[in-house]
This record gives structure tokens, C-alpha cells and sequence, in this order.
């Protein structure tokens, strides 16, 4: 596993009444366009509901035969797919891990400006998520219904296709479930663990059917999760979220006192401190870690880079570990 076509991610990490802009990666837009090959194209990797400037939040590309699968649909989304040089038209599926909507708000705008691209998405996409799916695809006709309408009448494109969203229903014990087939994959999901309050938090598993590679995309969980491991048993790639829990006093600061403690035991509970990951990639037997999603606070992704190394160090984990930033691809 290789990364390719690197941006450098600039800067120290700074604090104060809002956090430190971190250069995010657009020179990679021209070279990404020219990519060839099974890929995996890391389209948003900040993580949570607030919004930084200059970093995209959660949506990955997994390209399979020139045809993309998305994984989260973060804000950006529609914005990073342009600049990424993938467009809309190769975009066939997506997978929602779970209804937050920092991997959930880009999908509106994913489905409106995908129908009135020039290159516009294909007449059939398949959105695919915990249950809730279904309602979050038909909502996007109620809510912007008069402007989709304006645009059938009077703007010449066409009729607003039709968007399948399919409600995933994982059982509470089985593992592993399938999901998804298509001629480039097989799609198989399992429940992780994301705080108590989301009941329906998932992973995926994509097995490249050319090539037998394994592609597992962890969503938000907490570390390590017996599921994920299971999922991610003997994979080619585990892309896992990292969270530096260093930097949660710093976080703290920031939050009104009442809501402190409530706060600290969200991220506690519910994330996965980057210093634990080698140790989940050992035991799934993963041939290479990668993170995404990173919190709770921008800093250099050489950073999560680090501890993990020395993490892996301290354990005996021999895989590659890799610290993408926004759009970055990993060649498979």
C-alpha cells in the first residue's frame, strides 16, 4: 500500500478563540485527475459538526474500475469530488456509517449539483445506510421541492432522477452482514460501538472482486471495537478514525463549564485514541492502517503519525501506517 501525490499538511497546532487554519491540499486537484488505477481517494478527513476553514469534513472515495463508492457524504463533498478530478458521473453508490450529519449534510448538495452538472451523476444512485436512509434521500425533494421544480420547467436538465435509499438493517449478533453487490464489489457491514445515544453506528467492508483486495472504513467508533476486528480480519487497508486525546483538556477550555463533563465523556466513549489503533490493526492482522477523521482539534496529521509509529513500535506492529490529509489518494 502506497500513498501518492502528497501534499504536505503546513503548520503548528494554535489555540485560541477559534482553532488554527490548517492549508488543506487543492494542489492535489490536477495531479488527482490523472490517478489511474484501484484507489482510494481521501475526499474529507476533519472530523465533527464544527467547520474549519480549509479542511473538508468526512466523505472517502473508493474507486473500483473508474466507478467511485463513497463513504460518508460530509459537507464538502460535492465540492471535494471537483476538485479531486472524480466528478459526478462515475459516482454510483453511497454508504452513510452513521446519521451525523458532518458525514451526512453534504448529500443535498451532492444530489442537486450532481442532477445539474454538465458530467452529472448516473440516473440510478444508491444511497445506503443505517435505518433512517430512506427518509434522509426522500427529504432532500421536501425540502428543496420548488427549486428542483424551477429547474425541471425552466433550466434544461431534465427530470430530477429518482435516488434509491435503502435502510440497512444489521442484526444486534450477527458480525458480519452483506450489504451490497455489484460487478467491482462485495459489500459487507457490521455494527461498531459510537456512544450510547447511536443506535446504528456502522463499518464496511468493500472486497475488490478483480483483485480480491480488502477495503475496511471503520466510520466513528470507539477502540477497540471486537466487530471492526472481525470485519477487518487479514484486510489490505484498514482506514480507521484517530483522535488525540492529548488535546482534550485544550478542547475543554472552550466548552461552557455545564457542559464539560458531558463532553469529555462523548469523546472518551465514543472515539478512538490514535495511541490504540496499531494495536486494533494487529489483531484484525491488517496489512495497512490509515486514519481519517481526525479530532478533536486541527494539528498536522504528522503528529497522529507519530504516536501511532511509536505506538506500533511498543506492540510489534509491522504494517504501514499512513496519515492521509484532504485529498490524498492511496493507491491500492
Amino acid at each position: 500500500m502506497t500513498t501518492t501525490r502528497r501534499t504536505a499538511l503546513l503548520g503548528a497546532l494554535s489555540i485560541g478563540a477559534s482553532c488554527a487554519v490548517l492549508p488543506g491540499s487543492a494542489a492535489l486537484a490536477a495531479s488527482t485527475a490523472s490517478s489511474s488505477g484501484d484507489r482510494v481517494v481521501m475526499l474529507g478527513v476533519n472530523g465533527g459538526p464544527k467547520l474549519n476553514s480549509g479542511q473538508a469534513k468526512p466523505a472517502i472515495a473508493l474507486v473500483v474500475n473508474e466507478r467511485v463508492y463513497l463513504i460518508d457524504c460530509g459537507y464538502d463533498t460535492p465540492n471535494q469530488l471537483v476538485k479531486s478530478g472524480l466528478g459526478f458521473t462515475a459516482v454510483d453508490h453511497v454508504f452513510i456509517t452513521h446519521h451525523h450529519f458532518d458525514h451526512t449534510s453534504g448529500l443535498p448538495g451532492l444530489l442537486l449539483h450532481g442532477w445539474t452538472d454538465p458530467n452529472p451523476l448516473p440516473s440510478k444512485v444508491g444511497v445506503w445506510g443505517p435505518p433512517g436512509a430512506r427518509r434522509l434521500v426522500s427529504g432532500v425533494r421536501a425540502a428543496f421541492g420548488q427549486d428542483i421544480d424551477l429547474f425541471e420547467s425552466g433550466g434544461g436538465f431534465g427530470t430530477f432522477e429518482t435516488v434509491r435509499g435503502h435502510d440497512v438493517e444489521l442484526p444486534r449478533r450477527h458480525p458480519l452482514t452483506t450489504v451490497m453487490e455489484d460487478d467491482n464489489v462485495i459489500v459487507h457491514a457490521t455494527r461498531v460501538s459510537h456512544g450510547p445515544e447511536v443506535r446504528d453506528p456502522y463499518a464496511y467492508r468493500f472486497t475488490i472482486k478483480s483483485s480480491g483486495k480488502k477495503v475496511v472504513f471503520s466510520g466513528d467508533t470507539a477502540a477497540p471495537n471486537a466487530n471492526l476486528i472481525t470485519l477487518a480480519r487479514g484486510c489490505d487497508l484498514l482506514i480507521h478514525e484517530a483522535q488525540d486525546n492529548d488535546l482534550l483538556p485544550v478542547l475543554l477550555q472552550y466548552v461552557p463549564e455545564a457542559q464539560r463533563a458531558a463532553m469529555k465523556e462523548h469523546m472518551l466513549v465514543s472515539h478512538s485514541n490514535v495511541v490504540d489503533l496499531p494495536g486494533v490493526a494487529k489483531s484484525a492482522g491488517a496489512a495497512s492502517l490509515a486514519f481519517c477523521h481526525y479530532t478533536p482539534l486541527p494539528q498536522a496529521a504528522s503528529v497522529f503519525l507519530a504516536k501511532a509509529k511509536a505506538a506500533a513500535a511498543a506492540i510489534g506492529y509491522t504494517g504501514t501506517i499512513l496519515a492521509p490529509v484532504d485529498l490524498e489518494v492511496i493507491a491500492l
